[in-house]
């Protein structure tokens, strides 16, 4: 999380955060918060980060963007390394599903495995004022950042050779081959709000 005089910034979980904060680092702004990456609070949520910075409760809200296809290969992966011994409903543990089954598990059970959880658990029935795309993110951090505090040439350099870690399976190409006709489609129809909200900020879905 990254709170200014002007804006909260709000480290939602899998979409480039680490290199987002990279970014603010090099502004070396007088923030008055932003949370080290190994700081569990980076996750805060709305809620919580007015409360941690109550001078902010009226300040605009940014977030970045992720497009769904590539968030939900992420959480898989990030799943297998780091817990794989979490559980879907079913009983089935993250260390012994492949991907295609655990996608097929997902599509199958809209009602409790939904991505919309992340923009309800962490923005509410709220919607931020401006979106980073991780999709170029440092060319929307530039765009959207430099809208409220200026941002010098050179520190422009220095953010668009920061790489966002989104894993080889991000690559538009590479990532069709992790997906069967439909299946994108289908992630979709149960995260409405995010196929809502993606629409918006990018100006259609992933296909």
């Amino acid at each position: 999380m990254v709170v200014s005089e002007s804006f909260i910034w709000l480290h939602i979980p899998k979409t480039a955060g680490d290199a987002t904060e990279l970014m603010f680092r090099e502004l070396e702004h007088p923030w008055r918060l932003i949370d080290p990456h190994t700081d569990p609070r980076k996750h805060a949520t709305l809620a919580e980060a007015r409360e941690r910075v109550p001078e902010a409760r009226s300040l605009p809200v940014i977030a970045n963007l992720r497009r769904l296809p590539e968030l939900v290969l992420s959480y898989y992966h990030h799943q297998r390394r780091h817990a794989p011994q979490d559980a879907l409903p079913d009983g089935s543990c993250f260390g012994d599903l492949s991907f295609r089954e655990y996608l097929r598990f997902v599509i199958a059970h809209p009602e409790n495995q939904t991505f919309d959880w992340i923009l309800n658990h962490y923005l509410s029935g709220e919607e931020p004022d401006r979106w980073l795309r991780v999709s170029g993110l440092a060319a929307s951090f530039i765009e959207v950042i430099g809208g409220y505090l200026p941002i010098p040439e050179a520190v422009r350099g220095r953010i668009r050779s920061i790489s966002a870690n989104v894993g080889t399976y991000g690559d538009k190409t590479e990532l069709r081959s992790w997906y069967h006709p439909g299946e994108i489609e289908g992630l979709y129809r149960n995260c409405p709000r995010w196929a809502r909200t993606e629409r918006q900020v990018y100006g259609g879905l992933a296909t």
